[in-house]
């Protein structure tokens, strides 16, 4: 089962925490990552969207290496990933955690330069952060070791994670903290919501203006990624 706590202390700024640690011997792609959903989408503009909520999977249905869009499969190092209807709506889930690190995989394609999607149930006793790995189709590119710490969220208020590029993405990795009940307990989040655009128009200058001001005081990182609460 998954674990839906009550939040015990307020959320932190998302912008701040991927600046922490995103490492790349080199940065040959323009970046942005995003914390907010809406943000994010007023930054696509009017750029067709592909979305996957899960709402259409049967209950348990297996997705592992299974399209959730269009040339984009998931699969975890952990036994299963399924569909799990859990308190509110359905989401990608590994049920059954048999590793001492747990990790999603989701294989872009190199179809898209906009991708995001939410994270649920963050259990914020969790001990340490999660990851996000984060490649790229010029192989110049890797986001590695993103941290991403226990925020609070749940299903009605999930962590929304953003990235639009000027380089088509191809692998996206989420990594867990370590579990809270060992290795044989449950898994504390499940992915959600994904949404992508295969074509993103030109940045706007208040787009890029805004990405600037995302990095003053980040001299070491600002000038290779973009990061927008």
């Amino acid at each position: 089962m998954k674990h839906h706590t009550t939040p015990s202390f307020p959320r932190l700024a998302m912008a701040s925490l991927l600046a922490l640690a995103a490492t790349s011997a080199t940065h040959a792609a323009n970046v942005t990552l995003f914390g907010d959903r809406a943000t994010f989408l007023a930054a696509i503009g009017a750029a067709p969207l592909v979305t996957q909520d899960f709402e259409s999977f049967a209950d348990g249905a297996n997705l592992a290496d299974v399209d959730i869009l269009p040339g984009v499969t998931a699969s975890t190092n952990l036994a299963n990933l399924e569909v799990f209807h859990g308190s509110g709506d359905k989401e990608m889930f590994a049920t059954t955690r048999d590793q001492p690190e747990a990790e999603y995989h989701i294989n872009v394609g190199n179809l898209y330069k906009s991708f995001g999607f939410d994270i649920d149930a963050y259990d914020p006793a969790t001990p340490g952060p999660g990851f996000l790995d984060i490649y790229f189709v010029d192989g110049d590119t890797t986001y590695q070791g993103i941290p991403v710490l226990p925020l609070n969220a749940t299903e009605n208020d999930p962590l929304f994670q953003g990235i639009i590029s000027d380089t088509a993405i191809t692998k996206i990795v989420w990594r867990e903290g370590p579990e809270i009940g060992g290795i044989n307990c449950c898994e504390e989040t499940a992915l959600d919501n994904f949404v992508a655009v295969q074509a993103v128009p030109e940045p706007s200058t208040a787009w890029m203006l805004l990405g600037g001001l995302s990095m003053l005081g980040l001299p070491a990182v600002r000038r290779r990624i973009g990061l927008v609460r």
